[in-house]
């Protein structure tokens, strides 16, 4: 147990030795001990910049997303994932890491938190700056207790359902390692408070560097779609569909539509259709640090030339017949060289992600490998979605896709016109994973909570494996189960 709370402390640590300076222009040089509090207001601002660098990690990114899309049977790059096949003792690293480090980045909230609240008055401008700190601080810990339910918690079951979130709302030490789960409600209310602090103090949309207040009420609509969705109720919808118009209806001019879907990721995280994306400073690391996209989609792509009888799919196990006729496929797919400096082959892969940085004769670091957590797209796609599922007309519910497709003028969308509701949902589906697939998961929950003729997405996908709820979540890593006693395992994960 000491071991493991050791580690965690020693990755906390070397977290806050990374230069911040591209996220707040602060430097933190100090790590959890007494000695090197958050004594003044340069120091709180680091601590914040301390949080955005525990999530430049590839578990943040292409190993996450991957899984996920994998998990969804679009693709089938991760076998255990595809086929659900994992368990405590046969967990893979992409899950252990996940596990770690989301729980190094509640820590560095944590800290955060609880030294910028305890900063006396005289050490800050005005009592607003500090809740405002608190709030990105906030949000950042909904965000990511947002991701450990969605991924290791029964995210879709009832408020009594006990395999809710390990919730965490002090710096972990030996006294306070052993802790039990709450409930799937109680679970939801803590990440809602956070949420809801947030939505009152974080100042507006910025920088898709930064949390803002827009994220948080995205991200509250987002939590209320995907459980109320999968179980195809209305609990909340409406409050959902009222955050994502809030947004729709005030977002500065900076966070919009780009015409050009090219430039979207040519732009990368400045690109202005970002609410948040990981940022990467400018430094050696940016391609290893972001290797779980260039390797893993570059390689699982089409070799070129294409083999006699080949299909060009980019690696897709399913929907290729669906994505290869739309517009976007030959601006997100593209010939792509192998991320290897030795690797001179060349694949069929998403572009989009798959960044060639140096390897493809630029000797800088100017490739930017972001990943994408919000593009304004999704706010279009969210609407349709909670209109069709609050009861609109179709033609109420697909004219938001019809908008988002409509400001594109590279490509060039046709609008939709789906004759009746189940045309409608499956629209609204296929666009999930049309604009969104490999960014931020938004094809795994859709293929879990969407329905066709009756059958889940995900069942229909994967018809070889038997759909089993309880493995829509991962298993808690034996280390965890191991150093705290009163954790308890997802069942059929054990």
């Amino acid at each position: 147990m000491k071991k493991y709370i050791y580690k965690l402390h020693l990755c906390l640590f070397s977290i806050f030795l990374i230069s911040c300076s591209d996220f707040l222009e602060k430097e933190p040089h100090y790590s959890l001990n007494e000695n090197n509090a958050i004594t003044d207001f340069n120091k709180a601002e680091a601590a914040i910049g301390g949080i955005y660098s525990t999530i430049q990690k590839d578990t943040w990114a292409g190993k996450l997303y991957n899984s996920l899309a994998s998990k969804s049977g679009f693709v089938n790059w991760y076998e255990n994932n595809y086929s659900m096949q994992y368990s405590q003792l046969n967990a893979s690293t992409e899950i252990t890491e996940a596990w770690e480090n989301f729980y190094i980045t509640i820590n560095a909230v944590n800290f955060a938190i609880d030294g910028i609240e305890n900063l006396p008055s005289e050490s800050i401008p005005n009592e607003q700056a500090r809740k405002a700190l608190i709030a990105e601080a906030k949000c950042m810990r909904a965000w990511t207790n947002s991701n450990i339910l969605w991924n290791f918690g029964h995210w879709w079951s009832g408020d009594d359902d006990p395999y809710g979130l390990l919730y965490r709302d002090e710096v972990v030490n030996l006294s306070n390692v052993e802790k039990a789960r709450l409930s799937v409600g109680e679970s939801y209310i803590k990440i809602f408070e956070d949420l809801d602090y947030a939505i009152e103090n974080l100042p507006n949309f910025t920088t898709p560097r930064h949390l803002s207040k827009e994220f948080a009420k995205v991200l509250k609509a987002k939590i209320i779609l995907y459980r109320s969705g999968y179980n195809n109720s209305d609990q909340d919808l409406n409050l959902a569909l009222n955050l994502v118009q809030e947004v729709l209806e005030n977002s500065p001019s900076n966070f919009s539509m780009e015409p050009d879907m090219g430039n979207v990721y040519k732009e990368s995280w400045d690109s202005k259709e970002n609410l948040f994306a990981m940022y990467l400073e400018n430094n050696s690391s940016r391609a290893y640090t972001s290797r779980g996209y260039s390797y893993y989609i570059v390689y699982r792509g089409n070799s070129l030339p294409l083999a006699t009888g080949a299909t060009l799919d980019a690696g897709l196990n399913f929907g290729a017949d669906w994505f290869t006729e739309d517009p976007r496929w030959d601006i997100v797919t593209g010939d792509v060289r192998a991320p290897e400096t030795w690797d001179d082959r060349r694949f069929w892969a998403w572009k989009k992600l798959a960044r060639l940085g140096m390897y493809e004769g630029q000797q800088n670091s100017e490739e930017k490998y972001a990943t994408y957590y919000f593009r304004y797209p999704e706010l279009f796609l969210m609407k349709a979605e909670l209109l069709a599922r609050t009861g609109a007309s179709i033609q109420e519910a697909i004219a938001p896709i019809n908008e988002m497709r409509a400001q594109r003028t590279n490509p060039t969308l046709p609008s939709v016109n789906p004759i009746n509701r189940d045309e409608l949902m499956d629209s609204i589906f296929k666009e999930y994973f049309f604009e969104l697939f490999l960014e931020n998961g938004s094809e795994f929950f859709a293929a879990a909570r969407f329905r066709t003729n009756g059958k889940r997405w995900i069942e229909v996908i994967k018809k070889d494996v038997p759909f089993l709820e309880n493995k829509l979540c991962w298993p808690i890593p034996d280390a965890e189960i191991i150093s705290n006693v009163l954790m308890e395992q997802n069942p059929d994960l054990n």
